[in-house]
């Protein structure tokens, strides 16, 4: 379902290329981000909530379909501006609800969910805060310091690192924080579709992207930090 006005829309097809969601898909599929996601499981299975849950920036539905196998009784929807993600996504992940529409304006009611799931994508809190019930849950997935450092010291020349994650959130109060890292093992195919999916296929120098491309790269970092906060009863 297409909930996204076109009077809210930066560009005729906004959010990821189809070429992006399927490069996520495969990175996705390798298990990339497994580890990540088992984390994510552990968190939100512990609340014991039945739902709703949704999932800002959804993509593909990666995340829906790790939540769906884990907790199947528990209703799932999930929003992203793209189109072409939310069509994929019903694919993945037919038990789920999703819809092509802003994390900005979300088409939801008041007090409507008892858990809000953010993974990397952008969002707006005082729409979280609206959106949750009294005592709902939102747990915000960010990348730690560390995260695909090997990546970006190929990419720039003066590499960024990831900020720690917020502590703060207005009305929201944090109840847990954890942090899961890993090394990634890759091959030619995996980094390149690592690159396509994120930031990277757009951003520093060209020249040093192709040269990454080239000579590979056998192991990269992963890092996530988890907080969930809740909102007061």
């Amino acid at each position: 379902m297409n909930l996204l006005p076109s009077n809210r829309k930066r560009s005729a097809n906004p959010g990821d290329n189809p070429q992006m969601v399927a490069a996520r898909a495969r990175v996705h599929t390798a298990g990339a981000y497994a580890p990540m996601a088992a984390a994510m499981v552990a968190e939100l299975s512990a609340l014991s909530v039945a739902g709703p849950v949704l999932d800002l920036g959804c993509g593909e539905g990666y995340y829906c379909g790790v939540l769906n196998q884990a907790l199947p009784a528990c209703a799932l929807y999930g929003v992203d501006i793209s189109r072409a993600a939310v069509r994929l996504a019903a694919r993945r992940c037919p038990a789920a609800d999703f819809a092509v529409a802003s994390a900005f304006h979300l088409p939801l009611p008041d007090a409507s969910l008892d858990v809000v799931l953010r993974v990397f994508a952008p969002s707006d809190d005082a729409e979280v805060l609206r959106v949750l019930r009294p005592a709902g849950f939102y747990l915000e997935i960010c990348p730690a310091p560390g995260h695909l450092k090997e990546v970006r010291a190929r990419l720039y020349d003066t590499p960024r690192e990831h900020v720690e994650a917020r502590e703060d959130v207005q009305g929201l109060q944090l109840v847990k924080r954890s942090r899961v890292q890993y090394p990634l093992a890759l091959d030619a195919e995996l980094l390149s579709d690592l690159v396509s999916m994120t930031p990277f296929a757009f951003r520093g120098h060209r020249e040093k992207r192709e040269r990454l491309l080239r000579e590979a790269l056998p192991e990269v970092s992963m890092a996530f930090s988890l907080h969930l906060f809740q909102k007061a009863s």
